[in-house]
């Protein structure tokens, strides 16, 4: 079926935009959650009378979101649970336990928005994604432990293994501009060489004329010193006949 969208979606489109989508995909939840039209003549007129009101309203949500994502980034997730010797726990975590939690903290997320496939099974911290928007997605950390004290040294292994890798990736960024100006002196110097090499081909081919129009004179001497004694020879000739 050919819809016409009047909200966003990550992965079908923006405001206003006509897809295709599965028929009972728009008839279950598209068209009854009023977030879709169907994409008939009649519809496409009315949209363009409401165009206007979706997109302020959608930079309001736009606005909201990213308000709610800043609120999020400060929020220090710590779950609690029983767990084995091996770190499996005793349960879960799942988008519930987090929408729950946020909601204690009166932040509003839905289970539905928490990027989530699996739930949680063991003690860690781990990294999910919240879509707030289809503009505005953002990471948060969840520190799952079997109780605060570990929480608290998970949390600064975490950050003692950032620091870590922030120091070799500096100290890589910093062999690689120590390299750098070598690379330049080595490429320059490989300039100058072929400079010296151009200019001391054309030095050799100077010498090289030199040295042929040298030996085009010598030549040039011998022949006329030949015609010289041709010439001696035929005037003594005669007088020996004589």
């Amino acid at each position: 079926m050919e819809i016409i969208l009047l909200e966003s979606f990550d992965k079908l489109g923006k405001i206003g935009d006509v897809v295709k989508v599965k028929d009972g995909f728009a008839r279950n939840y598209l068209l009854p959650q009023k977030k879709a039209l169907r994409a008939n003549k009649s519809n496409k007129e009315y949209y363009e009378k409401i165009k206007k009101d979706l997109e302020e309203n959608n930079k309001k949500l736009v606005a909201d979101a990213n308000l709610l994502s800043e609120k999020l980034k400060k929020v220090d997730m710590i779950f609690l649970r029983q767990a084995s010797e091996t770190g499996q726990l005793y349960g879960s975590v799942s988008p519930k336990d987090i929408s729950n939690f946020l909601h204690e903290k009166n932040i509003n997320v839905l289970p539905s928005n928490i990027n989530l496939t699996t739930p949680i099974k063991n003690i860690g911290i781990f990294e999910i994604i919240i879509k707030l928007h289809a503009d505005v997605i953002v990471n948060i950390t969840i520190n799952v432990a079997t109780s605060e004290e570990r929480a608290l040294e998970q949390k600064k292994g975490m950050f003692e293994k950032e620091t870590a890798l922030e120091k070799v990736n500096s100290k890589d960024q910093s062999i690689e501009d120590l390299k750098s100006p070598q690379k330049n002196i080595n490429k320059e110097s490989q300039r100058n060489e072929a400079k010296i090499d151009v200019k001391s081909n054309t030095k050799i081919t100077v010498d090289d004329e030199k040295e042929i129009e040298t030996k085009k004179d010598v030549k040039s001497d011998i022949s006329v010193k030949k015609k010289d004694e041709e010439v001696v020879k035929a005037k003594i000739l005669p007088e020996k006949t004589k």
